[in-house]
C-alpha cells in the first residue's frame, strides 16, 4: 500500500442521512480534514427514487465539506444502502493429476472460472467484492499458497458480493453529476466487519450488526475469513412508524420518544408515563404516554428483527458455533436495553456484546462508523479480496480479477 494518498472523500448514502468525510493519508495514518451530515432526498428503501434530488443532496453535502477546508476533491468512495446488494458463496475444484500446482494454469484458472460462472448465472449483476478464502489440495489439506505443491486435486472457496448492474450505474451517474469520480462502490457491512476483525484479529468468530434506519445488516468473520453477510429490510424507522401508529402521534414526536424515552425492556407498570408536547394549528398541548405501552411497541419490533437475524443464521445452529464477540452499531443499537434483548433472544451465544468502538475511531461520532470503516479498508486492504484491473477489449472495458494485481 502507498503510504500517501491524495485528499479524497468517503460518502455513506443512507435512506435517512448522508454522511461525508474528506481525509488524507500520510505515513500510513489518516487525518480527517472535514466531515458533514445532512438529510437524504431522492432515496426510498435504499434505492434511488429521484436522481435529481439525490444528486442535489450529494452536491450540497460535498460542497459544505469542501468549503470548510477550502479544498476541492476529485475522487470519492461510495457506500450505498446494503439492501441493494447480495452475498453468494461457492466452491470449485480442478484435477491436477499428481503434478505441481501452477499459479496461472490452476489457481488463476479457478478464479477466472468462478467469475465466468457467476456472470453466466447473473447476467444483469456486477461484482462489488470478490474473495478467495481457502485453497485445498487433495480435498483436505488447506494451503495459503498451493503454488508448486504436488497434488491430485485443487479446490478453492469464493465469496462474491454483488448488485444489479443498473443499480450500480445509477449511483455512478448520481456521483458523475457532482463532477467527481467514484473510485469504488463499497459494501458497507463488509467494511464494518473488516474493521471489527482488524481490531480483534485473535477472535475465532466475530459478528458485526448494523441496526440502521431502514435495514439491519449482519456480517461474520471466522478466523481471518469474511464468511457471511446479509441485510434485513427492517430497521429503526419501522420502530418509529410503529410508535406513530400505535399511539396516534406525529412521526417527529414518535422519533423523539424512541430516542429519548423508549426501551426494549418492558416496564411492568402502567403508572409510569411521559408528558409529550404536541402542536397543532399553532396551539401547544400535552399528552400522557404510558411507558409500558411505548416499550411494548419497541420490544415487539426489536424482537422481530432479532428473529429475522436468527432465521438468517440458522445454518450456524447445527455447527454449535459460539462467537467471541458481537459488535453493534447503527442508530437502532442505541435504544435502551437493546444489548440485553439481543443477548437473550439471539440464537448464537457470544462471550461479549459490545458497542462498535474501534481504536482508530477515537472521538469521532457514531454517525461516521461506515466512513471510518471504509478509510480503514483503504489503508489496510483485506488480503483475501481479489482486486481487479480494467482491460480494454473490443471497445469495452472488462474487469479482470487477478491475485497478482
Amino acid at each position: 500500500m502507498n503510504s500517501n494518498f491524495e485528499i479524497i472523500g468517503v460518502l455513506d448514502i443512507g435512506s435517512y442521512q448522508l454522511k461525508f468525510i474528506i481525509f488524507k493519508i500520510h505515513n500510513f495514518k489518516f487525518e480527517i480534514l472535514s466531515k458533514s451530515i445532512s438529510y437524504t432526498n431522492g432515496i426510498k428503501k435504499g434505492s434511488i427514487s429521484d436522481l435529481g434530488q439525490l444528486s442535489e443532496s450529494i452536491k450540497n453535502i460535498i460542497g459544505k465539506a469542501e468549503e470548510d477546508i477550502k479544498i476541492k476533491i476529485k475522487n470519492i468512495y461510495v457506500c450505498p444502502s446494503p439492501s441493494n446488494s447480495s452475498f453468494v458463496n461457492f466452491c470449485q475444484s480442478k484435477n491436477i493429476g499428481g503434478y505441481e500446482v501452477d499459479h496461472e494454469k490452476d489457481i488463476q484458472f479457478l478464479i477466472n472460472s468462478g467469475v465466468a460462472l457467476f456472470k453466466d448465472q447473473n447476467k444483469n449483476c456486477n461484482i462489488l467484492h470478490l474473495f478467495n478464502l481457502n485453497s485445498k489440495i487433495d480435498k483436505d489439506v488447506v494451503c495459503e499458497n498451493p503454488t508448486g505443491m504436488i497434488a491430485d486435486t485443487l479446490e478453492n472457496e469464493m465469496n462474491i458480493i454483488y448488485s444489479k448492474t443498473n443499480t450500480i450505474k445509477n449511483f455512478e451517474k448520481v456521483i458523475s453529476k457532482t463532477y467527481l469520480k467514484s473510485e469504488k462502490i463499497i459494501y458497507a457491512p463488509y467494511a464494518l466487519a473488516l474493521l471489527s476483525y482488524t481490531d480483534n484479529p485473535l477472535a475465532d468468530m466475530s459478528m458485526t450488526i448494523d441496526f440502521g434506519h431502514e435495514k439491519t445488516s449482519v456480517s461474520i468473520f471466522r478466523n481471518d475469513s469474511f464468511v457471511y453477510s446479509s441485510s434485513i429490510p427492517v430497521g429503526s424507522w419501522h420502530i418509529t412508524n410503529d410508535i406513530s401508529k400505535a399511539l396516534n402521534l406525529s412521526f417527529e414526536i414518535s422519533e423523539n420518544l424512541k430516542k429519548d424515552h423508549s426501551s426494549c425492556l418492558i416496564v411492568n407498570s402502567d403508572k409510569i408515563q411521559e408528558f409529550v408536547e404536541m402542536e397543532e394549528s399553532g396551539f401547544k398541548s400535552y399528552k400522557k404516554i404510558s411507558n409500558n405501552i411505548l416499550n411494548r411497541v419497541v420490544n415487539a419490533r426489536v424482537e422481530e428483527i432479532i428473529d429475522l437475524i436468527n432465521k438468517d443464521l440458522i445454518f450456524l445452529r447445527s455447527k454449535n458455533i459460539n462467537f467471541n464477540k458481537i459488535l453493534i452499531t447503527g442508530e437502532g443499537s442505541k435504544i435502551d436495553g437493546f444489548q440485553t434483548v439481543l443477548k437473550e433472544k439471539l440464537c448464537c451465544k457470544s462471550l461479549s456484546i459490545e458497542k462498535f468502538q474501534p481504536k482508530i475511531k477515537k472521538d469521532i461520532s457514531d454517525n461516521f462508523d461506515v466512513c471510518i470503516s471504509v478509510i480503514n479498508l483503504i489503508i489496510n486492504p483485506y488480503p483475501k479480496e481479489i482486486p481487479f484491473f480494467s482491460n480494454k477489449k473490443k471497445g469495452f472495458f472488462e474487469k479482470i480479477y487477478s491475485l497478482l494485481n
